[in-house]
């Protein structure tokens, strides 16, 4: 059912028909085996999508060959900072909701007991 939806808006419009073909492209780039292959259809998409009819795809390829090498580390590399992140996050909220602790000993405490960290 969701595919004749896009189906029909990718017909009714080229502009979303091309940024929904490169944002494929890109999965298909990242779904790689070995680096040499990652890099080999990352250059591949880069070559088609940079000369795009489409402005939006062209800024985006014009974005993402500035920082190619790290396109390329995310690609290859399955290591993910987003678990620290969200306990970063969680930290600054309760540092937010406590409006200053007495001590830090509290702090600390609220913030083991919240995220499940043990120092």
């Amino acid at each position: 059912e969701e595919r004749q939806e896009v189906r029909q808006w990718c017909q009714e419009s080229a502009y979303l028909r091309d940024v929904y073909q490169a944002l494929q492209h890109f999965r298909y780039v990242s779904k790689r085996q070995t680096r040499k292959q990652a890099e080999t259809r990352l250059t591949q998409w880069f070559d088609r999508y940079l000369f795009s009819d489409c402005a939006a795809v062209r800024s985006i390829a014009k974005a993402l060959i500035i920082r190619r090498d790290a396109v390329l580390s995310c690609i290859v590399f399955s290591y993910s900072n987003g678990p620290m992140e969200g306990i970063n996050n969680k930290i600054k909220l309760i540092k937010r909701r406590g409006y200053g602790y007495r001590n830090i000993q509290r702090f600390t405490l609220r913030v083991r007991l919240e995220t499940s960290i043990t120092f």
